[in-house]
């Protein structure tokens, strides 16, 4: 049985975007996790639920091949999952087919708080 996390799960090799993620969900009291490789957070994705997923364009792996695999677990359907992308029609094609949100790039907090339905914490 997965174990629920009530937070992030972050998976890009950026340092500078994990420490704005980290920085911004710390104001809010979220909890965060984050991996550098797309392998070991879907390693840890087997014994947790997290409340959303973001993963970004800079990975080793594709991330929308990530983000397809994570759908095809059942109790991750439900998950809300992002890909952070460099504006692109292309890319913004494959992740309506793939069924996850697309954020552009660059990250602002008003975009993350959306993603995560804190919208009424802005301001």
């Amino acid at each position: 049985m997965a174990e629920p996390f009530p937070g992030l799960l972050l998976l890009t090799r950026n340092e500078a975007l994990r420490a704005y993620v980290d920085l911004v969900l710390s104001e809010q009291k979220l909890s965060f996790r984050h991996f550098d490789l797309a392998r070991e957070g879907l390693f840890w994705l087997k014994d947790h639920t997290p409340r959303y997923i973001l993963l970004d364009t800079d990975l080793d792996l594709d991330p929308f091949a990530v983000a397809a695999r994570i759908r095809h677990v059942r109790r991750l359907k439900e998950v809300p999952l992002a890909v952070l992308i460099p504006p692109s029609e292309r890319l913004r094609a494959t992740a309506e087919v793939v069924r996850v949100v697309a954020i552009e790039k660059p990250l602002s907090r008003e975009k993350l708080f959306h993603f995560l339905g804190l919208s009424s914490a802005l301001g």
